[in-house]
């Protein structure tokens, strides 16, 4: 009997030690991803959830308005603001109150279309306030208005592209280098295949056949000089790229990467908000040759130098040259090269271009209704490579 008892005991407290886990777990997890009524009556409602980079989701669903508060530190999910990476309104939300989600980490917002007002410090300074339609903004903050088609005006619309609120805003983008650079002039063909893809672009180009990025940051150096001139005359560029002559990288790195540095330190001096792309190039018959190796391999070793220089300089790199390698070896019925056999054919200088406006603008070339003068068969197969060289595995 005694030992019948303490067996009961025994299994009296298992259950009860279960049980224990099994609530402090739910309520883990409530208090983890925990949700709010907002109003009296629970017409609005919040809530987290996971956002899967140990960050939150916040939504908001319901009808009426989200409260004013009477500073951040009112709003209840406050203690985690930092981590709140997404905020999802709902249709039926009218109004945001004053500070409700002014600590959140937002970088953008997008309003539904039953949005009417938005309050003093409803957002962090910084972030895109995106709508549908006109909304009050009570703190005269900008709010960005949708259009799915490119716009007249800059910087006023927003759309969405790769699932993302982005403003419509012209990005413009100066090219620097040789006859790698300048044949069939692949930064005409860049701006053609990115307005074909709906982007808004502005291209400018310094180019010299021969030249190096040495004498490209020469201010003594004619078309050093030409590079320091457009530079110091506005600070608008958003973005500049930078192609060395053919093997230099590999020839000579350290004047490569020394060049590369001080134009760094030159767009950087003026430019205000600019990023730079080291244009990694191809192989070719000539150099492969001469260094007893195939045309790919020479490829990847120019790829290699281009990415040490940029990892060095926290740049980045569009990768030219590993897209005329798949070609190269997938479809080799398919000529990259002019008659020399070194310069891009206007096929090469298609698929460079498709590259860089992949690379640089984030954008599906694939969608582009540019072709140039190619079939549109050979057109569509160029896009489809650099779309992978890009975005691919």
């Amino acid at each position: 009997m005694r030992k019948f008892s303490t067996y009961a005991v025994a299994v009296l407290l298992m259950i009860t030690v279960v049980a224990a886990l099994l609530l402090t777990s739910a309520c883990s997890k409530e208090e983890e991803f925990p949700s709010w009524n907002l109003t009296a009556d629970g017409s609005v409602t919040a809530r987290f959830s996971d956002n899967g980079k140990h960050g939150f989701i916040l939504t908001v669903e319901g009808n009426g308005a989200i409260p004013d508060y009477a500073s951040a530190k009112e709003a209840p999910w406050y203690y985690r603001s930092g981590r709140v990476t997404s905020i999802a309104i709902e249709e039926g939300i009218t109004a945001v109150g004053d500070n409700a989600f002014a600590e959140c980490a937002v970088g953008s917002v997008v309003l539904p279309r039953s949005m009417v007002s938005v309050g003093e410090k409803s957002f962090p300074q910084d972030a895109q306030v995106c709508a549908y339609s006109q909304v009050n903004a009570k703190d005269g903050r900008k709010v960005f208005l949708y259009s799915e088609t490119k716009p007249q005006t800059d910087g006023e619309y927003w759309r969405f592209k790769n699932g993302v609120a982005v403003v419509w805003e012209t990005i413009r983008v100066l090219f620097i280098g040789n006859s790698f650079t300048y044949y069939s002039d692949i930064p005409s063909l860049f701006g053609q295949i990115a307005e074909g893809a709906g982007e808004m672009v502005e291209v400018d180009s310094v180019t010299n056949g021969s030249w190096t990025l040495t004498k490209f940051a020469d201010e003594t150096d004619e078309y050093g000089k030409q590079v320091s001139d457009k530079l110091n005359a506005t600070d608008e560029y958003d973005v500049v790229v930078l192609q060395e002559q053919s093997t230099r990288p590999l020839t000579n790195y350290s004047a490569f990467e020394s060049a590369v540095r001080a134009l760094k330190a030159k767009i950087k001096g003026t430019q205000e908000n600019c990023e730079i792309y080291l244009y990694s190039t191809w192989g070719y018959a000539e150099a492969a040759e001469t260094r007893k190796e195939t045309i790919p391999e020479l490829e990847a070793e120019i790829r290699k130098a281009y990415e040490k220089a940029a990892g060095e300089l926290n740049l980045q790199v569009c990768q030219v040259g590993k897209a005329f390698s798949t070609v190269y070896t997938e479809y080799p019925d398919i000529n990259l090269y002019f008659g020399d056999n070194k310069h891009p054919s206007y096929v090469g200088a298609y698929l460079s271009a498709c590259v860089h406006a992949a690379t640089i603008l984030g954008c599906d070339v694939r969608e582009t209704t540019f072709d140039g003068t190619l079939e549109s068969d050979t057109a569509a197969l160029l896009r489809g490579v650099a779309y992978e060289t890009v975005f691919g595995a």
